[in-house]
């Protein structure tokens, strides 16, 4: 799912007609709580107010900033940056401070000339009158007078002018000053000199012999796209001259190039369209990246400046900045972007812009020369226009050719929804797509023989491209030290793909890991020796040379040090998480980038370490429902319609397999009602509190207590609706037990019997439960608007409480059923539901942020303790019935063909 577009809102520089400016600043004076001082600068034009808003947070900043008169605009996020309008003013400020003290230096001469009559005539002529010599400039007054001169009558003539020339200057001068400590800092990470370098011109040289195999297939897909375009061109040309020569009819001549157009057309989009759109269909893939700014990350961006500086490892570029800044847009840097992962590439974009993409969980995981060591391997694919162009023929083109592959088999097309909107023309483009696919599939043997033709002739240039970017690495580290990272390497990318599985598994169950880097850091430091060792044997394995992710093998480490590289860091026991401003804030933004909205955040450690037994649950849920397993708990009753109850168990199985994609569809629509009724609740309890809020954003029909509960019972009757749906396809699943029950042995029923007994007793749990999932998300909802968005401490104080006696409610309907979760859930429930939540008045908004996070892990983390209990007891009736439908030969639950 790709992240939600941003916005900023700018000041026009202007205020509302009819409206005072003087009473304009008085009032966003007092709205934003800061002084007239302050608020003037709301009046410079591209001034930013607010960032990073979302498009409902615009709608009600705007209609604010409207209503005290103030004019503005709404632009992109990340647009325009204050930080170069001060810059400005600061520039300004200066260059004022000097022309006040030229002219003080002036008039204090002329004073001590008048004063001192009695000194030589020549030493008078040396401080000229300014209204015999007004346009004496002041780099021509006496040298040895300026120190003095400047600051005593500065303070004189203009102490306000001087005193903010001073803050100006103290405060720039600070900054510049820790920016140059800071530097200093990671400078003396490096050695002072480095001499060392990971290639030589004979390295450079090599690139050209293995350039001239690896350009075969891109030259016989460019050739071939050349020969459609001049075959086009032709086609086009053949129509007017056939016509001036008389040698065919208008209708003739148009109909045959009718025809070969459509024939060369159809070639580039079954052939053609596949792989030069490759790149950017893996771009678009991977939207889960986070664009990092610099504020969120200065010491970061410095150390890349010095790894540059020390290394010559870089894709700096011009950024473009804002339009009304001819300065900004010549800036020169490294674009970055973070991720919930543990890769460390150089993605580039179609227009050619290159950016870091650095995974959150390398950063957590490994000490700065490691990460250091994976940034400069990442880099030097893009290092000069050969190293460049190597890397597109050998690299590139694999990729590109195995993305073609999958979408080949996948039946992705030009006309498919993810390239052309479907629902628009969806009568023309369903016949084209379908004969696109199928002639895809018989295309497929092509491409495979063009993957092992590529890999023939680009082995040698994908092997030296490897082994350079490992002596770029090794070159951060040393290549004594090299093995000892290359197995950590190997270990962190095991630990990615366990935690990216686990989360995939959770989300099937509306679950997610609450923080995903801090997840692969905890696999990353946990891995038990079986696995350790299982590693160590697999890196005696080749590697594919055209991934520059693969890890390092045996037989490169032993590669790299033969080179014998020595170390340009001389300390890489350093976090980098140091030189981020809030990394912590980061992870949580990036676990929930690629994540469905549905899917609830939950601690960590009940993802991470969770039991054989409740993995075994998992996969029995995942074989029983396929890919739609209950969210809550499973209704334990019949579907009460006649015709249903008549079939039997392989028909209950067809049944439900025909209405699969429906109940997922539906799980989908319940949950976006179910958070549309938060924000609704949410809204409803502001209005009742007096609190002027804008009722799009919390999907209001109008702002009176009345439209807010009509817009409650609205909502509510929508989601009773999709229950009851969802009730009926479910009570399927129940009837298919029954049936399995029905043929079973009497002591495999005996043990079902007293499962499903089991199960009935969670019945009690149902309503609790349900109002406890509600309360994790208002509390969630809540943590969303708080930055923007004034709480009043009477609602958080309100849901705050109610919160917690619902955990406690949980608890005491749990303690009522003896023996219905296990004794270590039950302590759980007792330490969430403990004591009172006091939200005092006067706490800031960061301060609150963290004590409702705090209580949404608590409710999220007792849900998802019961919830564990609950899919546990349903898994043994479960496994029983999949036995039974074994022994029976009933096909199971799957969906067929292309879904």
């Amino acid at each position: 799912m790709s992240v939600q577009q941003k916005f900023q809102i700018v000041s026009a520089g202007k205020v509302l007609r009819s409206r005072n400016p003087e009473e304009v600043l008085a009032k966003m004076s007092d709205a934003f709580s800061i002084s007239a001082q302050q608020a003037r600068r709301l009046f410079l034009k591209g001034w930013v107010i607010k960032d990073e808003l979302s498009s409902g947070q615009v709608v009600q900043y705007r209609t604010q900033l409207h209503q005290m008169g103030l004019k503005i605009e709404v632009h992109p996020a990340g647009k325009f940056d204050n930080r170069a309008i001060l810059a400005r003013m600061q520039f300004a400020q200066k260059r004022k401070a000097r022309k006040d003290a030229g002219k003080s230096i002036s008039t204090s001469e002329i004073s001590g000339a008048v004063g001192n009559s009695e000194k030589s005539s020549n030493t008078a002529a040396q401080a000229p009158s300014s209204t015999s010599k007004p346009d004496v400039p002041a780099k021509q007054q006496p040298a040895t007078k300026k120190p003095a001169i400047d600051v005593a009558v500065s303070e004189k003539k203009n102490p306000k002018a001087a005193q903010r020339s001073g803050d100006t200057s103290r405060s720039v001068a600070a900054a510049e000053k820790a920016t140059s400590t800071a530097r200093t800092q990671l400078e003396a990470l490096f050695h002072p000199d480095p001499s060392a370098r990971f290639e030589s011109a004979s390295d450079r040289l090599a690139l050209i012999t293995g350039l001239i195999g690896a350009l075969v297939v891109p030259a016989l897909f460019i050739g071939l796209l050349c020969l459609c375009l001049v075959y086009a061109g032709l086609t086009l040309w053949a129509v007017p001259a056939s016509i001036l020569a008389g040698t065919a009819s208008v209708a003739a001549a148009v109909t045959g190039a009718a025809v070969k157009l459509l024939l060369v057309s159809f070639l580039a989009a079954l052939f053609l369209y596949p792989y030069f759109t490759a790149s950017r269909a893996r771009a678009s893939s991977n939207d889960a990246g986070i664009r990092l700014r610099k504020p969120e990350a200065p010491g970061l961006f410095l150390l890349l400046e010095v790894l540059e500086a020390k290394t010559g490892l870089s894709i700096a570029a011009k950024l473009a900045g804002p339009k009304t800044l001819a300065a900004t847009s010549q800036a020169r840097g490294t674009l970055v972007e973070v991720n919930q992962g543990a890769d460390v590439v150089v993605v580039r974009a179609p227009d050619g812009q290159c950016t870091l993409s650095v995974g959150l969980g390398a950063i957590a995981s490994l000490n700065g020369g490691e990460l250091l060591a994976l940034i400069a391997r990442a880099l030097s694919y893009q290092q000069g226009p050969l190293v460049r162009a190597a890397s597109y023929c050998s690299v590139t083109t694999a990729q590109n050719l195995q993305s073609m592959q999958e979408a080949l088999e996948a039946e992705r097309t030009l006309f498919s929804s993810g390239a052309v909107s479907v629902s628009r023309v969806e009568q023309l483009l369903k016949p084209l797509h379908k004969i696109l696919s199928a002639c895809g599939q018989a295309l497929v043997p092509v491409v495979e023989r063009l993957q092992g033709l590529h890999r023939t002739t680009s082995g040698s240039l994908a092997r030296r491209l490897e082994a350079r970017a490992d002596a770029a690495a090794a070159l951060m580290i040393g290549s004594d030290r090299f093995a000892q990272f290359a197995e950590r390497w190997n270990q962190l990318v095991h630990a990615d793909l366990v935690c990216g599985e686990i989360n995939r598994e959770a989300q099937l169950t509306g679950r997610r890991l609450a923080n995903v880097p801090q997840g692969i850091r905890w696999l990353f430091q946990n891995l038990d020796e079986p696995t350790r060792a299982s590693i160590e044997l697999a890196m005696s394995e080749d590697t594919d040379c055209w991934s520059p992710l693969e890890p390092a093998g045996h037989d490169r480490v032993a590669a790299v040090e033969d080179r014998s590289l020595p170390a340009v860091l001389q300390r890489t026991e350093f976090s980098v998480q140091k030189l981020f401003g809030d990394f912590d804030d980061l992870c949580a933004k990036a676990s929930r980038a690629g994540a469905d909205e549905s899917c609830r955040p939950v601690e960590n450690q009940l993802l991470l370490t969770a039991s054989k037994e409740s993995e075994e649950a998992q996969r029995v849920l995942s074989m029983y429902f396929n890919r739609a397993v209950p969210r809550g708990l499973l209704p334990l009753q019949g579907t009460g319609n006649a015709e249903l109850e008549a079939l039997g168990l392989q028909e209950c199985i067809d049944w439900i397999r025909s209405r699969l994609i429906e109940l997922q569809e539906l799980e989908q629509r319940l949950a976006q009602l179910q958070l549309r009724g938060t924000r609704v609740q949410l809204g409803a309890a502001l209005v009742r509190a007096g609190v002027r809020v804008d009722p799009r954003s919390y999907d209001l029909c109008g702002t009176t207590p009345s439209d807010a509960e009509a817009s409650r019972k609205d909502i509510r009757v929508r989601v009773e609706e999709c229950m009851q749906q969802r009730q009926q396809l479910h009570s399927m699943f129940f009837q298919r037990t029954q049936r399995a029950l029905e043929s079973m042995a009497a002591t495999d029923h005996s043990a079902a019997t007293n499962a499903l007994q089991q199960l009935k007793r969670f019945e009690t749990l149902r309503e609790p439960l349900g109002t406890l999932d509600g309360c994790g998300d208002l509390l969630c909802e809540m943590i969303e608007r708080l930055p923007s968005v004034e709480l009043p401490s009477a609602v958080t104080q309100k849901y705050a409480q109610l919160a917690v006696r619902q955990i406690h409610a949980v608890y005491e309907g749990a303690k009522v059923q003896s023996g219905l979760l296990s004794q270590g859930t039950m302590e759980k429930l007792e330490a969430y539901g403990a004591g009172e939540v006091e939200i005092p008045s006067s706490s800031k908004a960061g301060d609150l942020i963290g004590v409702l996070q705090g209580l949404e892990l608590r409710c999220k983390n007792a849900s998802a303790a019961v919830y564990e209990d609950y899919q546990g007891a349903l898994a043994k009736l479960l496994a029983v019935c999949l036995e039974e439908e074994s022994r029976q030969k009933v096909k199971p639950l799957r969906l067929v063909g292309a879904l």
